[in-house]
């Protein structure tokens, strides 16, 4: 294989990593503000399942824009488990979702998760006690 050669290879390759480099982080944030937003709702069940279980109230509580937090009432609230978003993901609550012993929730509320690129996915607590991911 010649220089020339060589230097055409590595162009050709360059080229062909400039245009995908790209696409692959958007993915990988994508990806991520994904699973972020599975987690939470994944944890919010866990809540419902922990009210359900010990016959009190547990609700779920941002505390920040990058960490939650799973509290229980016995005579006040306890903290059970804390969790932190990976970096670069923020999140916002329009209130704390509080699960009953009956499995059912209230308020009703929405945990919205978004990347420094601006998308977001929404964690949707109703009434009910239904948790789901909305795109």
């Amino acid at each position: 294989m010649s220089l020339l050669e060589s230097c055409m290879s590595v162009v050709i390759l360059s080229t062909a990593a400039m245009i995908a480099v790209p696409s692959l982080v958007r993915a990988r944030e994508s990806y991520q503000l994904d699973a972020a937003a599975r987690h939470v709702a994944g944890k919010m069940r866990l809540a419902r399942i922990k009210a359900v279980a010990g016959n009190r109230n547990c609700r779920v509580r941002v505390n920040s824009g990058v960490s939650f937090v799973i509290e229980c009432e016995d005579v006040s609230w306890r903290t059970q488990e804390s969790f932190v978003l990976p970096r670069g993901l923020r999140m916002t609550a329009t209130a704390a979702p509080e699960f009953h012993r009956h499995g059912n929730a209230s308020p009703a509320g929405t945990i919205v998760i978004w990347n420094s690129g601006g998308r977001s996915k929404r964690v949707i607590v109703n009434i009910a006690g239904r948790v789901k991911v909305d795109p």
